[in-house]
């Protein structure tokens, strides 16, 4: 099973940990955080380090326009369509939640993980598309392993 993780840059830390977990059940992995596999890794941030940008000259069209972005965007597609299965690990951005519904529109399993539960409250009908929806990362594997 090939599994695409799918996050926020500010859930790195435990969108990594997800996918050392799942790469120790003998599952191959891919995360937007870790050029282990030969991945290219970008964050918006490195945009401002030339000196005639700002973040307030950035929106969507002229950050569409950086041969980075393009090229994180095709770097993340190959990965996506490589894959069997997307998790996306909550709490996430807009850009994982494209990425979790891009994969399911081409028939891939999804997996939505709350490690830290879901919170009371916050909810979207959306997430009925869902393979699984789970704060346990134990029944992630469990559901892999009834796919096989």
């Amino acid at each position: 099973m090939k599994i695409y993780i799918a996050s926020s840059w500010k859930n790195a830390e435990m969108a990594f940990s997800v996918a050392v977990y799942l790469r120790k059940k003998n599952f191959d992995v891919d995360v937007f955080c870790d050029n282990s596999t030969g991945r290219y890794i970008f964050h918006w941030s490195e945009m401002l380090i030339s000196p005639d940008k700002s973040k307030s000259e950035l929106n969507a069209v002229t950050f569409l326009k950086d041969k980075r972005s393009q090229r994180a965007f095709k770097e993340d597609k190959k990965w996506l369509d490589w894959c069997d299965a997307c998790v996306l690990v909550l709490p996430a951005g807009n850009s994982a939640h494209l990425e979790a519904g891009y994969a399911k529109g081409q028939n891939k399993k999804l997996i939505i993980y709350a490690p830290l539960g879901f919170p009371q409250g916050e909810f979207d009908v959306m997430y009925g598309f869902a393979d699984l929806l789970t704060d346990e990362i134990d029944a992630i594997v469990e559901f892999f392993k009834e796919e096989k």
